[in-house]
Formats: structure tokens, sequence, C-alpha cells
């Protein structure tokens, strides 16, 4: 699944809960103890929070069962990984050790 598509699939999930919710993104975010900013951006996907924990409460909050809580967590850990970026490969590192001519050295 392409990145946006996976943060978007993790935004309509918050999304739905907020809207179940009827509450004020402030008055939400309040209750949540984040920013009516930041509530609005998980809900719009324009960010993914760093910890599930937040948006674990947000669907407690809500009135999540126990199966939209775990498809969530699914979405969530989906989008997290589509935020983060790829971790650098490893290069090969050149033959070192008591084997190894360095190209200072005379040759035989």
């Amino acid at each position: 699944m392409p990145k946006d598509a996976v943060v978007e699939e993790f935004a309509r999930l918050v999304r739905a809960l907020k809207t179940r919710d009827g509450r004020s993104y402030e008055a939400l975010g309040r209750r949540l103890s984040v920013s009516a900013s930041t509530l609005h951006r998980y809900c719009s996907g324009a960010t993914v929070p760093e910890e599930f924990a937040v948006v674990d409460r947000l669907a407690l909050l809500c009135g999540a069962d126990e199966g939209e809580r775990r498809a969530l967590e699914v979405a969530w850990t989906r989008a997290d990984g589509a935020r983060r970026p790829p971790a650098p490969e490893s290069r090969a590192k050149p033959a070192s050790g008591a084997g190894a001519k360095r190209a200072s050295e005379p040759g035989p």
C-alpha cells in the first residue's frame, strides 16, 4: 500500500472516532492532553503521532470496542512506519586485518 494511502487510512479511522464523539477539536484535545491543532493534524493525515498511547486514549474516550482499537493500532503501526525515513543501508567495509594489503605498502 502506498505511503499516502496508509496514512490516509489511519487518519480516516481517527476522524471517525472524532466524529462519533461529537466534541470540538479543542474540547477533545483537552481531554487527551494534546492541542486542538495537533488533533486536527492527526485527523487530516498531516501527521502521525509518534506514540500509540494518545490514539488509544482517543479510542477509549470515544467508546471504541476492542476490534476497533486493534484495527486502529494496526493502521497506526503502518502509518508510523510510512512516516519514518528508511534506515540507512550499511555499506560494505573494505577488507581489513592481517591478510589485507594497504595501497601504501610496496608489492612483493
